[in-house]
């Protein structure tokens, strides 16, 4: 398969400095999908004469080129520790959407396990460009559906094809098959991975989005802008990571995809007060979410027993307490209602911490508190999480 990455090798040679019409950009960082987690603060569009002088040229009427794209994410992990240069790809869906996803010690290898190319001709300069160490999680998502060359110049007399902004349309259409993969995916590997003490974290490191044309020719479609931007880790043995791979695949099959969208933007969020309250938002959607599912009957005659003395009384009592239950809005009352019926895999001391956590999110909100105690970001957080495990 042709290598999915020379844009990375081709932009390392553009010169720092473009002059496009009367605009002077100086390149920070060009990528060709844009730097994850940067700040975008302008797109460039390029004159057609400093295309030229970059070796690009105008295609005539007669001349098309057609691909399918693919993208493919790399994500640096910390908490754990692994050996393997790489373990075996899985497969998931989500959405309707497949992708694939690779776990080890080289970027490389994980690369290949996916796509059968490198990502990078030396892994140490690599690690010390994006100041980052393995283990690493590669995510790859694709073949979109075939594309047509919609721009105006392209390089086609070299083995890898460059084009210049002209597939715009397959770019929006990974955008939208990220979005409703990565969130739940994500959520789910952070669910899957972190102990409930030390969570585990699945940081954007790397990227790369090429083409494939019907003759197996790699494209590379640029587009330019300008941007501006202490762990520990326990070693797991390789089994234990393929188990929580698969773990990860199957949370991330079955959480909301609300929820999963607030968990990945707290994942994301470094400002504590942000990362509590998307956290927090992501414990109470799937708190009204199960408390709407449950059937009290069934579980009203399973914990409460009435007096022998007077059955049908005890029974209509506890079903009128439960339609106040039912008509109440209260969240601490429900979440420990679904702890009592469905989330075994909580105790007490959590329905104790929630209260909590709900006290100093009503604090916030009513103005008397602007920002959550660290220990509570640190608590929303394994909450939240421990509500996407499953069940024992």
């Amino acid at each position: 398969m042709p290598s999915p990455v020379p844009v990375k090798r081709w932009l390392s040679a553009l010169p720092p400095v473009v002059t496009c019409g009367t605009l002077r950009v100086t390149r920070f960082r060009a990528t060709a999908f844009g730097a994850p987690r940067a700040i975008t603060l302008m797109a460039i569009s390029l004159s057609n004469t400093t295309l030229e002088a970059l070796g690009f040229r105008q295609l005539s009427e007669t001349e098309s080129i057609s691909a399918r794209f693919h993208l493919l994410r790399i994500y640096q992990v910390r908490g754990f520790a692994l050996d393997e240069p790489s373990l075996s790809p899985m497969i998931g869906s989500i959405a309707g959407h497949l992708y694939q996803l690779a776990l080890g010690a080289s970027v490389n290898a994980v690369c290949r396990a996916l796509v059968d190319a490198d990502l990078t001709d030396n892994e140490q300069e690599w690690q010390k460009e994006h100041r980052s160490s393995p283990p690493y999680l590669a995510v790859h998502l694709g073949p979109t559906g075939e594309h047509r060359f919609a721009g105006t110049h392209a390089k086609l007399n070299e083995p890898t094809i460059r084009t210049y902004d002209g597939f715009g349309q397959a770019h929006a259409e990974l955008r939208a098959w990220e979005e409703d993969v990565l969130p739940s995916l994500l959520t789910g590997l952070a669910a899957s991975f972190s102990p409930h003490k030390d969570p585990v974290k699945f940081l954007p490191t790397d990227h790369t989005l090429y083409g494939i044309t019907n003759d197996n020719r790699t494209v590379v479609d640029m587009q330019f802008s300008f941007s501006a931007l202490c762990f520990a880790s326990t070693r797991i043995p390789a089994d234990e990571a393929g188990e929580r791979l698969a773990s990860a695949i199957n949370i991330a099959s079955r959480i909301r995809k609300n929820v999963a969208r607030f968990y990945h933007l707290a994942l994301n969020e470094d400002d504590p007060l942000k990362r509590f309250l998307y956290f927090f938002l992501a414990i109470e959607i799937e708190t009204h979410a199960t408390f709407s599912r449950i059937n009290d009957a069934q579980h009203i005659s399973a914990l409460l027993v009435p007096p022998p003395h007077a059955p049908k009384t005890g029974q209509c009592f506890f079903s009128s307490q439960m339609q106040r239950l039912r008509q109440s809005t209260n969240l601490g009352d429900r979440f420990e209602w679904c702890v009592l019926c469905v989330w075994s895999q909580l105790s007490d001391s959590d329905a104790q911490d929630f209260r909590r956590l709900k006290k100093i999110r009503n604090d916030i909100a009513h103005g008397s508190s602007s920002t959550p105690p660290a220990d509570a970001v640190s608590l929303v957080e394994k909450l939240a999480t421990k509500l996407q495990l499953p069940t024992p």
